[in-house]
């Protein structure tokens, strides 16, 4: 993520990607899963195909076939898209690495506004595609009711999955 690799071609990056998910797959996800344990991502196989897609614009058939090895078939059961206008989104991005101090991580922060809309236009693709997984959520309804919305959403599905389980 830092910003000094910008010249990094997009196969680059999205070798270093899969990379680090199939690791974190081994690792982490699958134990966990086996024991019975719920998972929860910051990202995962959608946040590649939203950016290097659409945002780098490597074929769709490539990016999903290495999501598939890298993730070993696992997918998600829901998917929280955190929606808002690419301009806000980064701005919101900006303040909060001045905030933490994660200049040296702004890499896709310092993309132009292009990327960005590519960026959201994908992610929005893959919701409208699987609207029964990917729950889109209007961010600028404020932290709130963003939190109540997820919750809700998850409370349900929580019900769902005990209610599979005894059955």
């Amino acid at each position: 993520m830092n910003p000094d690799h910008r010249a990094m071609t997009p196969l680059s990056e999205i070798f270093l990607y899969e990379a680090s998910r199939a690791q974190h797959v081994r690792e982490v996800i699958e134990s966990s899963l086996k024991e019975g344990v719920n998972v929860l991502c910051d990202r995962f196989n959608d946040a590649t195909v939203a950016y290097q897609c659409y945002g780098r614009k490597i074929d769709l058939g490539k990016v999903e076939e290495l999501n598939r090895l890298a993730s070993q078939g696992i997918r998600p059961d829901i998917t929280f898209l955190l929606d808002c206008p690419s301009d806000l989104g980064l701005k919101r991005a900006l303040r909060r690495n001045r905030t933490l101090n994660r200049e040296r991580e702004a890499r896709f922060e310092k993309e132009a506004i292009q990327f960005h809309l590519r960026v959201r236009r994908g992610y929005l693709s893959i919701a409208r595609k699987e609207p029964d997984r990917v729950k889109v959520i209007d961010t600028r309804e404020g932290e709130d009711k963003v939190f109540e919305r997820i919750r809700k959403i998850v409370d349900e599905l929580i019900r769902e999955k005990s209610i599979e389980q005894r059955a």
